[in-house]
């Protein structure tokens, strides 16, 4: 599996609801795509020529369509509710075309979708919020596609995916967006800062820190900021952060290196050990988008899928 797909279910009206609960909420389930006023008279097993209409109609062939033509069965989609709620689907069979013209449906992918709640990775959220995001997108992070085939194992509660975990511990492996989440949350709870939510830097390339953080003690003021860099990432140079500490902030930084650290004064370097320590002890009230990970770098969930494996591998009655 080279990708997963991320698709928004959407319409711009007020039956966004009815179209999201056709899809999801209903005995069979889909992602679909609209384009109907395109798909009429069309036989269901006539995908191209439903593609070769909007390609014309288009001047190009759009994404999504792209998308729905190249899905074959056990292709995985992420998809999300208006609650908020995120659904992992796996592809049943190919598109087919469908024509109705009340919730704008021009062609769907027969799936089986969970609901997974609100707690997935953070690129995972990321592909749902951007700005001008289009309908679908292709991630092809190799550890957002392991975390899925595991989590539609986990919610389908049947070992249907083979999958690859990974060497090393939870910090080593840990995508960029949920060690900041880990972090962040060892700051607030450990350190006893709250996060100025309006200060979190949503990715920006110019921005050197993630979030500005207030302490939570009255009688003991503090103002600080942070910055996360993952095992990959290039060293830190602590004197890059001067100007936070002439500002009245205690800078707090977690990478695979530092340098200049004695070179300056407020500036506190979050250990490995420290992380690892608060993680265990406080694993029960940090979010899944964390802790859901350990199942993938730590593997106590894939063992136990291969000792089921390995059982239902017995019971030739039992399918996959």
């Amino acid at each position: 599996m080279d990708y997963v797909t991320r698709i928004h279910l959407k319409r711009d009206d007020n039956i966004r609801k009815e179209l999201i609960d056709f899809c999801l909420n209903n005995s069979e389930q889909y992602v679909a795509i609209g384009w109907s006023w395109l798909s009429e008279y069309i036989k269901l097993d006539d995908f191209l020529e439903y593609y070769n209409r909007i390609k014309k109609h288009n001047g190009k062939a759009h994404p999504a369509i792209n998308i729905f033509r190249h899905a074959k069965k056990d292709d995985l989609f992420w998809t999300r509710d208006l609650s908020g709620n995120y659904w992992i689907c796996k592809v049943k069979s190919p598109a087919i075309v469908v024509c109705d013209t009340h919730l704008d449906i021009g062609s769907v992918i027969p799936v089986d979708a969970f609901n997974v709640g609100m707690q997935v990775p953070g690129q995972i959220k990321a592909s749902f919020n951007r700005p001008l995001g289009a309908t679908v997108e292709r991630i092809r992070d190799k550890s957002i596609i392991e975390y899925s085939k595991l989590i539609f194992n986990k919610f389908s509660k049947k070992n249907y995916f083979e999958v690859t975990t990974y060497s090393g511990g939870l910090l080593d492996n840990l995508p960029e967006f949920d060690l900041e989440e880990l972090v962040i949350s060892y700051l607030q709870i450990k350190e006893n800062y709250y996060v100025l939510s309006n200060s979190i830097a949503k990715k920006s390339t110019t921005i050197k820190i993630e979030c500005e953080m207030i302490s939570r003690e009255i009688d003991n003021p503090r103002k600080a900021v942070v910055q996360v860099k993952g095992k990959k990432a290039n060293e830190l140079d602590a004197l890059e952060f001067e100007q936070y500490v002439d500002d009245g902030y205690l800078v707090y930084l977690y990478a695979p290196k530092i340098i200049n650290l004695d070179q300056i004064e407020n500036i506190i370097q979050v250990e490995d050990s420290d992380l690892l320590t608060f993680y265990e002890e406080n694993k029960s009230i940090l979010p899944a988008s964390i802790t859901q990970w350990e199942d993938l770098f730590v593997g106590k969930y894939i063992l136990e899928c291969k000792l089921t494996r390995n059982l239902y591998t017995n019971d030739k009655h039992t399918e996959y």
